[in-house]
C-alpha cells in the first residue's frame, strides 16, 4: 500500500490468541486477534478495499477512531477468513526474519573467539591455513555423531596441512552433569600422555560413551588404561569435584569462550579462514556441507 505503518506481531501472542478464539474469553480474544490481523494486513498491503481515509499519510500510527477501527477489523476479518494462507505466510516471513537476525548476531559474536594458542588441543598442523575450533560436550549425542565427521575431514584435509582441528570444552551442565568430569579426564590424558593421548582418549569417550549423561564415570580409568596410560597416575589426576577438579578453571574458560563466541549448544564450531573471517557452525553439520564450507574458506570466499 505504500503507507507509513509500522507493525510488530509477537508470534506467541498471535498463536495463543488464535488458539483461544473459541474459548471462554471469546470477546477479548476476538478483539486482540482482529487487531493483530488488521495490523499485519495493512503492513502486507492486503486491505486494498479500505475506505479513502486509510490513504491519509499524515495520520499518526494507530490514530484511528472507533468507526475506522471497526472498518479495518471487518475488512481484514473477511479477507483472512477467505484467505487464511496469507496470515500463515506472514507469520512464516516474520519467523524467517527472526532466524536471520539470530544467525547474523551469532556471526557477529564469532569473531570474539579466543585465538588458537599453544595450550590448545590441536589435531593437524598448527600452521594450517584453516582452523576449525570445535566446542564440544563428551555427553552430547550430536557431538558423538559429529566426531566421525571431523575425523573424516582430517583424513582428507588434515594430512596435507590444509585444516587444523582445535578441540575446546563446552559441557552443558543443565543436561549433562557428568560432562565436566569427562572433560577433566581428557585433560588428565593430555597431562600424562601429551596431545596424542588427549585425542586418543577423546576418541575412546565418543566411541564407548552412551551419551546423554549415561556413562558410568567408574570407567574413565579403564579408558585410560586402554590407550596405554598409567591407571594409578590417572586416578590421582582425576581427583576432585564434578566441576573438573584441578582442571576446573581451564574447562570453565573454554565454556566462557564458547558463550562469548555465540555458542548456545553443542557441537558449536568456528571455521577460521586464512583471511581471518570466522564462520560459525551450529550442530552436527553433514560432511558434504562441511567440506563445501572448508573449500570456500581455502578459496577466500567466506
Amino acid at each position: 500500500m505504500g503507507r507509513d505503518y509500522f507493525v510488530y506481531i509477537d508470534h506467541a501472542s498471535y498463536y495463543n490468541t488464535v488458539a483461544g478464539y473459541e474459548g471462554a474469553n471469546r470477546m477479548n480474544t476476538r478483539s486482540r486477534m482482529l487487531r493483530l490481523v488488521a495490523a499485519a494486513a495493512l503492513a502486507l498491503g492486503l486491505a486494498l478495499t479500505a475506505p479513502a481515509w486509510a490513504g491519509h499519510q499524515s495520520r499518526a500510527v494507530g490514530g484511528f477512531d472507533a468507526d475506522e477501527s471497526r472498518d479495518i477489523e471487518e475488512i481484514v476479518r473477511e479477507y483472512i477468513l477467505n484467505h487464511p494462507e496469507v496470515m500463515f505466510e506472514s507469520v512464516q516471513k516474520m519467523r524467517d526474519q527472526k532466524r536471520q537476525e539470530k544467525v547474523q548476531a551469532q556471526r557477529d559474536a564469532a569473531g570474539a573467539v579466543k585465538p588458537v594458542n599453544r595450550d590448545d588441543h590441536i589435531l593437524g598442523s598448527r600452521d594450517a591455513p584453516v582452523k576449525l575450533v570445535e566446542f564440544s560436550d563428551f555427553e552430547c549425542p550430536f557431538c558423538k555423531r559429529f566426531h566421525p565427521t571431523m575425523k573424516r575431514l582430517m583424513d582428507e584435509y588434515g594430512k596435507d596441512g590444509k585444516v587444523a582441528w582445535v578441540y575446546r570444552h563446552f559441557p552443558l551442565d543443565s543436561l549433562h552433569s557428568k560432562a565436566r568430569k569427562e572433560a577433566q579426564a581428557s585433560e588428565c590424558a593430555n597431562e600424562l600422555g601429551g596431545n596424542e593421548a588427549f585425542w586418543a582418549y577423546a576418541d575412546k569417550l565418543y566411541e564407548k560413551g552412551p551419551a546423554n549423561n549415561r556413562l558410568d564415570l567408574a570407567l574413565l580409568p579403564d579408558f585410560a588404561e586402554e590407550i596405554g596410560l598409567d591407571r594409578g597416575a590417572f586416578e590421582t589426576c582425576l581427583e576432585g569435584d564434578a566441576r573438573g577438579g584441578k582442571y576446573a578453571a581451564h574447562i570453565e574458560a573454554d565454556v566462557q569462550d564458547a558463550i562469548a563466541s555465540g555458542g548456545t549448544g553443542t557441537p558449536y564450531s568456528l571455521v577460521i579462514a586464512p583471511n581471518g573471517t570466522v564462520y560459525p557452525v551450529s550442530g552436527a553439520m553433514p560432511y558434504a556441507a562441511l567440506t563445501a564450507l572448508i573449500d570456500a574458506a581455502l578459496k577466500g570466499e567466506l
